[in-house]
């Protein structure tokens, strides 16, 4: 196979897989910069299903580590509590928030800090749908303060 052949076979590739991702949009999508002297962080989004069939959220990979997990906040005996989980479940036509204090996705062993106003590229991957790449814009952990 030559080299124009392998592009035109890509080519079509990457239009099946932008037709599979228009049923989930991500939105609101954001990386927690790391703190100073740790490798963790955390990434929030909104994903939306609009396909008529429920899609289930097992893993979410990136180049800046290779562990990432999915976790969930709970509530147990009045105390709030991370655990793993294997897989969030998005009901067709609706959408599940990941966000602090609910589901989100935890980053561990990051590679080289997270620095506010950047981006890294991650890649949802699903049991019954293609995996979808996203840019994940990596937001500052402090608070603006607002002087009058």
């Amino acid at each position: 196979m030559n080299i124009r052949q392998t592009l035109s076979i890509l080519s079509l590739l990457s239009i099946t897989f932008n037709v599979f991702a228009a049923d989930i949009e991500v939105s609101e999508q954001y990386v927690r910069e790391t703190i100073p002297g740790t490798k963790i962080s955390s990434a929030y989004m909104l994903i939306t299903n609009n396909s008529d069939k429920e899609l289930i959220l097992t893993a979410a990979k990136s180049n800046v580590s290779s562990r990432i997990e999915l976790h969930q906040h709970i509530m147990t005996e009045d105390m709030m509590k991370m655990q793993q989980v294997d897989s969030i479940i998005i009901k067709a036509n609706d959408n599940v928030k990941l966000q602090p204090h609910g589901y989100h996705i935890m980053i561990f062993d990051i590679d080289k800090p997270l620095v506010a106003d950047t981006e890294i590229t991650m890649a949802l991957e699903f049991e019954n749908h293609p995996p979808i790449k996203i840019l994940m814009p990596v937001k500052g952990i402090k608070k603006k303060r607002h002087h009058h």
